[in-house]
């Protein structure tokens, strides 16, 4: 890949502020956006500001033709049907979605990992509390990756529900998803992947990975903020009942009835992020030009370089597994002795290098360990060996002033 030339596409990276470039190492919270996606959404409101799918004047016209056009395109980019793609605006809301949608009884059993995203945690404890179904979390190994053999053990008839991260936030394992999918139908339990970490750095073929359920944010893969995207298969999108209902996911109404849309507008209520979608389409095409493995490759390297370094370093304590190949973009840290929220402010205020702190949205586990919070470098493709080196060497100076 010609990093510089893609750098170019980001005008986020363009930005000087006191004289100095950005570094941008939060790709896991908020990737940053290339010019082809802001233009996509400009377009919408300057050029077409419709509506989809209502009105039959030429803006409404484009606006459908150019969402449904974005919606295909997310369709094959993880080899689903356009009609089993749902618009929401966010993945934590596709969590929320099947929570309240499933039939899920007293005594019923859903299975997470112990490191969920609070999304992936939340939603099943308040299940527990309102109907009585009983949320276990599967234990990590050591390392921090997925027991294979503790979960085949926690499985039984009464699990109804496994819903796990596919690629971890907070360590940047992959789970291996496909061997639990595979386990979990074996007992009748449905699948719900988080995959809001994976879909950016992964090739994700739902199909094969026969999964019932999957969810991720446009806005970590290149996208606006406010688009979600939750797959189901077609026979799910057709039995689940309602969580929201209104205008736009009905047909026809009466004082005594109502006829429903059919799927998948069925479970998009009231007016959508038209503009979000359209920046969404324009993101899948960005990542399919780049190609997801080159992406993969280079983010790997840059873990491998870092990792290498900042071993070398005092007092660092990573979370996770020691191999960058088991962590795919991210490093997660602690330093002994320095406050992660302080390290990240130095270093965002003495080299723009912006980092994230923090418990990141997996408090339970956090908590559960008594591990303090961290400072997480997550990568994208636009990142660079030179960035890594100023990080490294920015860091090395703050551990010799606190230690």
């Amino acid at each position: 890949m010609q990093i510089n030339k893609i750098r170019e596409d980001f005008p986020a990276l363009k930005e000087r502020i006191n004289g100095m470039p950005v570094i941008y190492f939060d790709n896991a919270c908020m990737s940053l956006k290339p010019s082809c996606v802001i233009e996509a959404m400009q377009a919408y409101y300057y050029e077409y500001p419709g509506c989809y799918g209502r009105s039959v004047h030429k803006f409404g016209n484009k606006t459908t033709t150019k969402c449904q056009a974005a919606r295909k395109k997310i369709g094959n980019f993880i080899n689903a049907d356009s009609n089993e793609i749902v618009f929401l605006k966010n993945a934590t809301e596709g969590i929320n979605l099947i929570a309240n949608s499933l039939t899920l009884n007293d005594g019923d059993i859903v299975l997470t990992t112990e490191m969920e995203h609070n999304s992936n945690f939340l939603p099943w404890r308040l299940l527990f509390k309102s109907k009585g179904v009983v949320h276990k979390t599967i234990p990590l190994k050591d390392n921090l990756t997925f027991d294979l053999e503790r979960f085949k053990e926690m499985m039984s008839e009464k699990v109804k529900l496994v819903s796990i991260f596919y690629t971890s936030n907070v360590t940047g394992v992959t789970n291996p998803v496909k061997d639990v999918i595979k386990i979990s139908h074996q007992y009748n339990a449905l699948t719900l992947l988080d995959a809001a970490q994976a879909v950016q750095h992964n090739v994700i073929d739902v199909k094969d990975l026969d999964v019932d359920f999957l969810v991720f944010s446009i806005h970590k893969m290149l996208g606006p903020t406010g688009v979600g995207i939750l797959y189901a298969k077609t026979s799910f999108l057709n039995s689940l009942p309602l969580f929201v209902v209104g205008g736009d996911n009905v047909e026809n109404v009466t004082y005594d009835s109502f006829i429903l849309s059919p799927p998948p507008e069925k479970f998009e209520a009231g007016l959508q992020n038209y503009a979000g979608i359209i920046g969404a389409g324009a993101a899948v095409d960005y990542l399919q030009n780049i190609g997801l493995d080159n992406i993969a490759r280079q983010e790997y390297r840059l873990n491998c370089i870092l990792t290498e370094e900042i071993k070398k370093l005092k007092n660092i304590i990573l979370l996770g597994p020691d191999d960058p190949g088991l962590r795919g973009n991210i490093l997660n840290f602690i330093i002994e002795g320095v406050d992660s929220n302080k390290l990240a402010y130095i270093l965002d205020d003495t080299n723009n290098i912006m980092v994230r702190s923090g418990m990141h949205c997996a408090h339970a586990w956090y908590n559960k360990e008594l591990v303090p919070p961290s400072a997480r470098v997550s990568f994208c493709f636009y990142n660079t060996e030179d960035e890594v080196k100023i990080f490294i060497e920015t860091l090395r100076n703050i551990i010799s002033y606190f230690i």
